[in-house]
């Protein structure tokens, strides 16, 4: 008792490690990495979201290189930009580049960003790693612009973007700290005055680190409307020289203009969700999409991804416990496929990131287990019920005769096959006394344990009926009705029993719903013995009819259950009584003991490599 007990307490004990371990991992986010994959996955696969047509993207590409020279160019052309999106009637113009070097054109640059008066420009901080804070902090800049060129300005903040683990950007600080006082990314600045609110007090989710989550709107050339500097500073001349414009720079009109720098070369272009080369304007043009559209992606909480596990692991150990491994797996395929429509659907309606590779690899590994912790268990039962069928048939053994007795005159032989480790057949012989013996032969309904345990029943009680001057006949009465009586399988049993008196030379018999017992007379065909009235025993109460028939030397009757009869070859063809007539009818010369196994032998080539699907007995009795 005291073994089991502690057997129980260290199972229990390992299973909570198993469980804590597993609930760990998530919480520590071990395959985060993985995790990012699928959320790319998913920015991937969901239909195309709503896309603001208050963002124009002004490219600094190739094509204006080529016009305007080598980048960086004389900084009254930016001024040019300004003024032609000012009299285009611009919301705001955000340039995602550095003024941090005095060049020619300077004051071009101050004055026409002081005119236009709705200019945000950026700066960029060198972020410190702060565990557990709330939001970002900063040790100093990296790289500012002029300081006239930000007082001009309406506007200056930060352009900072966070690497995930796998080297993608896919985060911008919603706050950084810097020497006590608390500073803005550019896009919600720009985002607070396009809704007329105050930034700081924009309502949006953020992760644990104080982070947003970039909503990607969609690839870079297929999102938002694209305009060439180059381009737009032509058309801007042309309309001042009263001439037809190659762009109506009507188009920003009430737009944010996003500037950037996109020709070959650039060194502000990231990896993100979408493709390997984002540039960086792109996440504030999606920052400032989401902000308007208040569509935004939020990460579930630790603690609900650990809930939402704990139930799915749940479900699962629940399941491969239950069923069968082949329907276990099913329903945990099944199981998974709702999980990830179920996150999908978060994620497109709602913006919800619930964790999936995690969970998948937990589910997967609880099955496994569980359908070893099954397996296991299952080899150690079907040990112990081996040894107990091992048990069964030495028992089972115990009731047919292992040796049969000699008795004088008769040469007798006789075999069984269980199809199974134990059978349902039995058989017996009786001897009464020198010159008389009784020999029976039997098949139970069914096979395998069940049968054998009615067999025994049967084996036992019939010698206790099966007296030496109890007419064949009677003995079946009388052992029909005891099993009627006191047997509650609803199972029933064929029997022929027969009495051999070798000084008179008569066989008498009974038949019970058995196969007819072969008469092989010496020089005549082969007949079979049977009578009108006898129903299998168990089954009902009823008559049975007695047969008598006389012998001489060299005779031979053989006893069989329908396993020989019955036994079928690959085409399903069965052997048969007439094959099995006319082998005997060959053989007839043979001993007892021989003859049994060339039987035996016979009906195991007809069958070939289909497997034996019911048990075999055979007796034979020579004069």
């Amino acid at each position: 008792m005291l073994k089991t007990r502690l057997k129980t307490a260290l199972a229990a004990l390992a299973l909570t490690v198993i469980v804590f371990l597993v609930l760990l991992g998530s919480w520590c986010r071990v395959f985060e990495k993985n995790e990012l994959d699928t959320l790319d996955l998913r920015f991937r696969l969901r239909p195309r979201i709503a896309l603001t047509d208050k963002v124009a993207i002004i490219e600094i590409d190739n094509a204006t290189i080529k016009q305007l020279g080598q980048f960086p160019f004389h900084r009254g052309y930016h001024a040019k930009l300004i003024d032609a999106l000012a009299a285009a009637g611009a919301k705001a113009v955000v340039f995602d580049m550095f003024f941090s070097e005095p060049r020619a054109g300077d004051s071009d640059l101050r004055e026409a960003i002081q005119a236009a008066g709705n200019v945000y420009l950026p700066y960029v901080f060198e972020l410190d790693p702060v565990k557990g804070s709330s939001h970002a902090h900063a040790g100093a800049y990296a790289a500012q612009n002029l300081p006239d060129l930000d007082v001009a300005a309406r506007g200056t903040g930060y352009i900072n973007v966070i690497a995930d683990p796998d080297g993608k950007f896919r985060r911008v600080p919603a706050r950084v700290q810097y020497q006590g006082k608390g500073y803005l990314p550019v896009s919600l600045l720009v985002s607070g005055a396009f809704l007329g609110v105050d930034p700081a007090r924009l309502d949006i989710p953020l992760d644990e680190n104080g982070n947003m989550i970039v909503n990607f709107a969609g690839k870079w050339t297929r999102s938002y409307r694209h305009y060439s500097f180059g381009e737009i500073l032509r058309s801007h001349e042309a309309r001042l020289l009263g001439k037809r414009s190659l762009l109506d720079l009507d188009v920003f009109k009430g737009k944010v203009c996003l500037v950037g720098y996109t020709a070959d070369g650039t060194t502000d272009i990231h990896p993100s969700p979408l493709e390997a080369l984002y540039p960086s304007i792109g996440i504030h043009a999606d920052v400032f999409n989401a902000v308007i559209h208040k569509s935004f992606i939020s990460r579930v909480p630790r603690p609900v991804n650990l809930g939402v596990l704990a139930f799915l692991l749940f479900l699962v150990v629940a399941v491969s416990l239950k069923a069968a491994p082949l329907p276990g797996f099913g329903l945990l395929v099944e199981i998974m496929a709702i999980f990830l429509i179920l996150c999908s659907l978060l994620f497109n309606k709602l913006g919800l990131w619930v964790d999936v590779f995690y969970p998948l690899v937990a589910m997967s590994l609880a099955y496994v287990l569980c359908t070893l912790y099954r397996s296991i268990a299952h080899f150690k039962e079907r040990i112990i019920f081996d040894n107990e069928l091992k048990n069964a048939r030495e028992i089972q053994q115990s009731f047919v005769p292992v040796v049969l007795p000699e008795i004088k005159g008769f040469d007798m032989a006789a075999a069984m096959l269980t199809a199974r480790e134990v059978g349902g057949d039995l058989y017996d012989v009786l001897r009464f006394r020198d010159a008389k013996a009784g020999v029976m032969i039997g098949d139970v309904m069914g096979k395998g344990f069940p049968a054998s345990l009615f067999m025994a029943m049967v084996a036992s009680s019939f010698k206790f009926f099966a007296l030496e001057d109890t007419a064949p006949e009677r003995t079946l009465l009388e052992l029909n009705e005891k099993i009627i009586r006191e047997a509650s399988s609803n199972r029933f049993v064929t029997l022929f029993y027969s009495v051999f008196d070798l000084d008179r030379r008569v066989m008498a018999y009974a038949n019970g719903g058995h196969l007819p017992v072969l008469y092989l007379a010496k020089g005549r065909e082969p007949v079979v013995l049977d009578v009108d009235d006898g129903l299998p025993l168990g089954m009902m109460q009823g008559t049975y009819s007695a047969g008598e028939i006389k012998f001489d030397q060299g005779d031979i009757f053989v006893y069989y259950t329908d396993g020989i009869t019955e036994a079928a070859d690959t085409a399903r063809e069965m052997y048969g009584v007439q094959r099995l007539m006319a082998f005997i009818a060959k053989n007839r010369t043979l001993a007892a003991q021989a003859l049994v196994d060339e039987i035996i032998k016979d009906v195991q080539k007809f069958i070939g490599k289909r497997s034996q699907q019911d048990d075999i007995t055979l007796v034979v009795i020579k004069v």
